[in-house]
């Protein structure tokens, strides 16, 4: 064999050596290899970080891609449960500007208003589930929902409006834990402080005594809770549940009892 011969053989066997070491590497994800919906069962089986690398790997690898929309609330979800809460705002508005599927709209504006729920942004709340059942062209929400968006707008001082959707928990879905928390605020108008509740009038009124002694303009209203009579020690009429809850702070260094009800 000739010395350019011996040449070729080597660049030939090189060659080939370099192929195998390149099939061996890693090799970086394309689009169609994600699978989004192996990224939603990451997410139910609680594996968050292997549900947010998959979403954040579809995005990479599709940026026109059709389930983009998808991905991005995967993405939100996955941040959400985290606690991420600011990236997952993030991701739940790309999802809901990218998506043509009302049933994707819902669902992302009901994260979001969830989210702000918790914060205790309740303005943005009753907006976000506003939208939300908008969203669902007519079909019946969650009454967990119902009730949510019934107290954002309690709490944020908007009682009349309230009434609607915690109605409607109450009728759409009886025996419920939902129904039964909207039922209770269903007649509420403003937040008070209540600083006992008695099975005798009599006892009430003894301690609405000692706090009408020390200044405070507490009444007794009797309420049916659980098939039975209460009588409630309160003061005060607060719009919103902030208001209330300075006034509770307030009142807590003498009455440390003392809780917030509408």
């Amino acid at each position: 064999m000739s010395r350019g011969s011996g040449i070729w053989v080597a660049a030939i066997t090189l060659g080939v050596g370099m192929s195998l070491l390149a099939g061996c590497a890693q090799q970086p994800v394309s689009g169609p290899s994600v699978n989004l919906s192996q990224g939603f069962s990451a997410y139910e089986s609680r594996d968050f970080s292997q549900a947010t690398q998959i979403a954040r790997e579809y995005i990479s690898a599709n940026p026109d891609g059709s389930q983009l929309d998808d991905a991005y609330y995967l993405l939100g979800i996955s941040h959400e449960t985290q606690g991420q809460f600011h990236r997952a705002r993030h991701d739940f508005n790309r999802a809901i500007a990218l998506t043509h599927r009302n049933s994707l709209k819902e669902k992302a504006n009901k994260a979001l208003g969830d989210m702000a729920f918790a914060k205790a942004h309740y303005g943005q709340a009753a907006s976000y589930y506003q939208i939300a059942i908008s969203s669902m062209n007519g079909a019946t929400p969650p009454a967990s929902m119902l009730f949510k968006y019934g107290a954002a707008l309690q709490n944020s001082g908007h009682w009349n409006q309230a009434r609607s959707p915690l109605a409607q928990a109450v009728s759409d879905a009886p025996g419920t834990t939902a129904a039964s928390n909207a039922e209770q605020r269903l007649e509420a108008d403003h937040f008070a402080l209540q600083y006992g509740a008695f099975l005798i009038s009599a006892a009430a009124w003894q301690v609405v005594g000692q706090l009408r002694s020390a200044g405070v303009a507490a009444v007794v209203v009797p309420s049916v809770v659980g098939g039975r009579t209460l009588y409630l020690v309160q003061s005060g009429q607060y719009n919103t549940l902030a208001a209330a809850l300075a006034a509770r702070t307030v009142a807590s260094h003498q009455y440390p009892q003392v809780i917030v009800v509408p």
